[in-house]
């Protein structure tokens, strides 16, 4: 430690106050501090000192490290503001992987499409293109790209026509190369989708190629140009007609000027091929070299005129060079006036002498040179190059004429003479080929007025005719020649008159297709001011904005149906709408996918989740949101698609692994509840002799069923069932028993009744006893019945007392008898009418006494009916009439009860 730290204390920048230390590390220049600066930066506690000391810094080494190593929000976002301007300053290939790294953290729009713009790294350019979908930003990213395999990557992921268009019309002139390899791609991407019209583009081009080289306008080897033409010409499918017809007039043109013909042309002359032989006279001289013959005469005869001298020869020299084929008149003419042409000249050339002491020397001839001119002008004949063989020759034709006549080498004159013969007999032969075709064309002509074929088809026709006539017309007329026409008149007029006739016949379709193309134009401007219109909103719907895209691309397809004038202006607005609508839904994409990326990174924290329920809620809440997001881009929303379910598709995994389990469980419980219901439906379906005996079994059974949650609404049906039919079956028993009880005491309170009546008629004898009677072990009111039937049946009984005693039984009985016809509704006697009253008063009595303990209807039914059978054995002259009332509330009591 320093001397001054020990005497003062520490320094600010080590303070443990963090605001003092982050004051201290961004203002203090203590050198100890300076040294620290890289270690403060990376592992200082505070935030804001580490951003302090990376300020200090300030190197794109340590951004670069705080970026990928911080979590604190203000290093991350001062680091992408250094970085950002640091990739674009220059190339850093030592730190290339730590930049792509930083690069794929980054979604700032503008940052993204600025890296693939202006980058210096090629890798970065590439890294950012592969994020951006838009077609139209790839296009200009294409065009100003500076490698090539990066540009060929770009080019590969455009696929929108409008764009790959677009790029070929820019770079048509600047770079040959890529609007080529864009023309290509366009004609791929239209013969994928089944359309044609780029493949004609295509097409047009080769043709005017060949058309050009059938002229003799490109320079170079003619024979390897025909060849790549060719080639290229191959590659096309579905080639319209009409350009493979003119394409194949054009190669053939080549051909024949490569391939000299062994014949020689039907005639050297150029006679008009629509003359019959009876007219072919001899031609009279050209007006105008007749005028200039008798000026060149008249100009002779004149002395010490010699002004025009100059002029009158270069008339004369324009004028026979302006003649295709001089004919005999005219060569004789020539002949006469060349002794007069040449003193003209003499005299010309010695007016135009300076007047010094020692005049200039004339030019001399250059015969090595001429030889040399004449030879590469024979090589252009041979090659069919015409026209650039005729300018030479008119060039060469000067050069001779400015010489001295002298002077001018005879065999120079004589080549250069052959060679314009053999250009003009190459002329007539394709003057007479030519002339071939336009007869062809005529005849062609003139059947599309008498044929059926459609309005549209006829003028396509017509239209290929006519560029047809126009291109044999470029193929004969050269460059500086003053007639206009090189097909014969009567040709023309022809030509002319079966056009018109065929347009008439058509003229009333295309009337009312104008009227119709004018509604669509109306309809497509409509269409275009509202696309506009979508696009401006501040916050538009992209599925409204690429339905008017999808429109828009299908109306710029059918521009044939607009009127002509207005087609190229309508596709300027609809390449305009389609941008502006690329653009927004670039930018909605972006904001949809931007979304989607944070959906992502919330579904990668479900990971961190302990508990599933919370997880699942938490994951299906995120779902929700994903679908309300709405939708991107394809391949983007495909990806990103796959990245949000990576983390969450475990979650359901597990959940639905507990369903399993929890399924399992449900079924093994289901299978149990099965179990008890089979053994219900086999208890309830036992004999009648063990069905008693198993009420326990069942009982348990219903326990347990009812104790178990969640029972299948089937089974418990089936349970129910069983339930029933054995508590139906049981009580079915216990009923059948009750009446067999019934039966048992009925039986001896009959036979107690019987002895009775047999003691007292009788004369002393025992009384009969039936030896039928059933057993009273269980019945303790049988077992009672037996007794008193043992006791009237005894001999040795007192018969006084058993009658005093059946006459209490009696009473006993007439009281069971009115409390049973008050309990069933029954009028009572006259006689028994008070004692029907005096119990009615004293049941209510008892009832209010004990309001809560009164006995139902069945238990008051049997008590009284145990009570009656308790009352025999009775006196004869009342028994029957008891028995009948009691028999009769019986009845009544019994359908109460059911």
């Amino acid at each position: 430690m320093k001397f001054t730290s020990r005497l003062f204390g520490k320094p600010a920048w080590q303070n443990s106050d963090p605001d003092l230390r982050a004051q201290a590390v961004a203002e203090s220049q203590d050198p100890e501090l300076l040294g620290k600066l890289p270690d403060l930066a990376q592992h200082d506690e505070s935030a804001a000192v580490r951003l302090n000391a990376l300020r200090r810094i300030n190197t794109e080494a340590f951004w670069l490290d705080a970026r990928l190593r911080e979590t604190d929000a203000t290093i991350i976002e001062s680091a992408d503001d250094y970085l950002a301007r640091a990739i674009m300053r220059k190339a850093n290939p030592e730190m290339l992987k730590e930049r792509l790294e930083w690069f794929a953290r980054i979604d700032q729009h503008d940052l993204v499409r600025n890296a693939a713009r202006h980058a210096p790294d090629e890798a970065l350019r590439a890294a950012a293109l592969d994020r951006i979908q838009a077609p139209g930003f790839l296009g200009d990213c294409y065009m100003r790209e500076q490698s090539e395999e990066l540009a060929a990557r770009i080019l590969g992921r455009i696929e929108q026509e409008s764009t790959l268009q677009r790029i070929v019309d820019k770079l048509r002139k600047t770079n040959k190369k890529r609007a080529r390899a864009a023309e290509q791609r366009l004609a791929t991407i239209a013969t994928a989708s089944g359309q044609d019209g780029t493949v004609s583009q295509i097409a047009q081009r080769l043709v005017e190629q060949a058309e050009s080289l059938s002229r003799g306008d490109v320079s170079g080897d003619r024979n390897h140009v025909l060849a790549r033409l060719e080639s290229e010409w191959r590659e096309l499918q579905s080639v319209p007609e009409a350009l493979e017809r003119r394409f194949s007039g054009a190669v053939r043109i080549v051909r024949n000027s490569l391939n000299r013909p062994a014949t020689p042309p039907p005639s050297t002359d150029p006679v008009d091929a629509s003359v019959e032989p009876d007219e072919l006279e001899p031609a009279p001289v050209d007006n105008k070299l007749s005028g200039l013959a008798d000026r060149v005469r008249r100009q002779v005869e004149r002395s010490g005129d010699y002004a025009t001298d100059g002029q009158l020869l270069s008339d004369w020299d324009r004028a026979w060079n302006a003649l295709e084929q001089p004919g005999a008149a005219e060569l004789a003419l020539r002949e006469d006036l060349l002794p007069l042409l040449r003193r003209i000249q003499k005299r010309h050339e010695d007016s135009s002498k300076p007047a010094t002491p020692k005049p200039a020397e004339a030019p001399t001839a250059d015969t090595a040179a001429l030889d040399r001119r004449l030879d590469e002008i024979g090589q252009m004949l041979e090659q069919g190059e015409l026209v650039a063989a005729h300018d030479a020759l008119r060039e060469m034709r000067s050069t001779l004429d400015r010489l001295p006549g002298r002077q001018r080498p005879g065999q120079i004159l004589g080549r250069h003479q052959r060679m314009e013969g053999r250009l003009k007999e190459l002329r007539n032969w394709q003057h007479w080929s030519n002339n071939q075709v336009r007869d062809e064309l005529i005849a062609q002509v003139e059947q599309l007025a008498e044929s059926d074929q459609h309005p549209d088809a006829i003028t396509s026709a017509l239209k290929d005719a006519r560029a047809e006539w126009q291109r044999l017309e470029s193929l004969e007329l050269f460059p500086g020649e003053k007639r206009r026409f090189a097909a014969p008149p009567g040709q023309w007029r022809r030509f002319q008159a079966g056009c018109k006739q065929a347009f008439e016949q058509a003229r009333p379709f295309f009337e009312k297709r104008s009227e119709v193309k004018e509604q669509n134009l109306e309809v497509l401007n409509a269409f275009i001011d509202k696309g506009m219109q979508a696009a401006a909103v501040e916050s538009p719907d992209s599925g409204e904005l690429l339905g008017f895209l999808r429109k828009a691309r299908q109306a710029i397809r059918r521009l044939d149906d607009l009127p002509p004038k207005v087609r190229g202006a309508s596709a300027g607005r609809l390449k305009e709408l389609m941008n502006r609508l690329s653009d927004r839904l670039d930018e909605s994409y972006e904001q949809v996918e931007l979304a989607k990326r944070r959906l992502v990174a919330e579904a990668r924290e479900l990971a961190h989740e302990k508990d599933l329920a919370t997880a699942i809620d938490r994951a299906k809440a995120l779902q929700a949101r994903w679908q309300k997001t709405g939708s991107g881009r394809r391949r983007i929303e495909q990806q990103l698609w796959k990245e949000f379910r990576e983390p969450i598709d475990p979650l359901f995994e597990q959940l639905d692994h507990r369903r399993q389990e929890k399924k399992q469980e449900d079924q093994e419980a289901v299978a149990e509840l099965e179990a008890l219901c089979r053994q219900a439906e086999e208890i309830a379906g036992l004999d009648d002799t063990e069905l008693a005996e198993a009420e326990g079994r069942f009982r348990g059974l219903s326990d347990e069923w009812h104790a178990r949650s969640q029972r299948p609404q089937g089974l418990n049906k089936r349970f129910s069932a069983a339930e029933s039919k054995f508590s139906q079956r049981l009580a079915d028993l216990q009923e059948q028993a009750r009446e067999q009880a019934n039966r048992a005491l009925e039986t001896l309170a009959a036979a107690i009744q019987s002895a009775w009546r047999q003691r007292v008629e009788s004369d002393g004898s025992a009384p009969a006893v039936p030896g039928d009677l059933p057993p009273a072990e269980d019945d303790p009111l049988a077992m009672q019945l037996s007794a008193q039937l043992a006791r009237v049946t005894d001999m040795e009984a007192d018969t006084t007392e058993l009658a005093q005693w059946a006459q209490q039984n009696a009473e006993a009985a007439r009281q069971v008898a009115v409390e049973m016809e008050f309990l069933a509704g029954v009028d009572t006697p006259e006689a028994d009418r008070q004692q029907r009253m005096d119990y009615q008063v004293k049941r209510l009595a008892r009832q209010m006494s004990e309001r809560g303990a009164q006995p139902d209807l069945a238990t008051e039914f049997t008590a009284l009916q145990e009570r009656w059978y308790a009352t025999f054995p009775q006196p004869p002259e009342v028994h029957d009439e008891l028995a009948e009332r009691i028999d009769k509330c019986r009845k009544v009591l019994q359908s109460m009860i059911g």
